[in-house]
């Protein structure tokens, strides 16, 4: 148990403790389970909840909340100090797309990433990539619908992930300046797999992470008093 807390922290919590308390923060891809040190939570409420554990949809109250599409943010160039996306690039179509725009809008930032040995063990519905790391490069390859539909039939369980599970279910990169990344696709268009979306969210509720990390926000956070979203916002002519 202390070993799961130790990497919740490591995942969760520790990331807000790397950034000055100063810094202008953004959370890309924030959904139901928020970054505690984030100034600006960024996700698209267009998406259907499935690929939440929780039940309860995109947390809209924490801080500036901001609705809007990752492969084209409204963001200045480097208008954040850090960016944490979590369980997010796994699910885009054009991942390449939308660490270039990470890059364009951040400085440095936090990846979290369900590594591909997960992926294979237990598949999600809503995943489109196998992730790998290699060294510091991130790896991207695209799931084909055979693919998907015979790791679903095999799919080992709970009690299976027990003892299969990798000691590091997710890839967890710090990066600065510049995140290095593969991108492996050589499917054609109808052998892709296709995230399957309800409007249902899988049920659960994190009550307990949200007390958390509200908590955290009352001992740690700095309220940048003027952040104002056009001074965020690039203007187009």
């Amino acid at each position: 148990m202390f070993k799961d807390i130790l990497y919740f922290w490591k995942r969760k919590i520790d990331p807000g403790f790397k950034v000055k308390k100063n810094d202008l923060v953004i959370d890309i891809g924030s959904g139901d389970k928020p970054f505690w040190r984030g100034d600006v939570f960024f996700d698209k409420l267009a998406l259907a909840d499935n690929q939440r554990i929780t039940e309860t949809g995109v947390i809209q109250n924490l801080g500036m909340f901001i609705n809007g599409d990752l492969l084209e943010t409204p963001f200045k160039d480097k208008a954040f100090d850090f960016s944490f996306c979590a369980h997010t690039l796994e699910h885009v179509e054009r991942p390449d797309v939308a660490i270039e725009e990470i890059m364009r809008i951040s400085k440095s930032g936090y990846i979290e990433i369900p590594n591909g040995l997960l992926e294979s063990i237990d598949p999600y519905q809503s995943h489109l990539w196998f992730v790998y790391l290699n060294g510091k490069k991130l790896v991207f390859v695209r799931k084909s619908k055979k693919m998907h539909k015979v790791l679903a039939q095999n799919n080992l369980g709970e009690e299976g992930k027990a003892w299969t599970q990798p000691g590091t279910p997710f890839i967890r990169l710090y990066w600065y300046h510049k995140i290095e990344y593969e991108i492996i696709d050589v499917l054609k268009e109808e052998e892709k797999f296709k995230p399957v979306f309800e409007s249902k969210p899988n049920g659960g509720s994190p009550v307990l992470y949200l007390l958390l990390i509200r908590f955290l926000r009352l001992m740690f956070y700095t309220r940048k008093e003027d952040l104002n979203v056009l001074k965020l916002k690039r203007h187009r002519h």
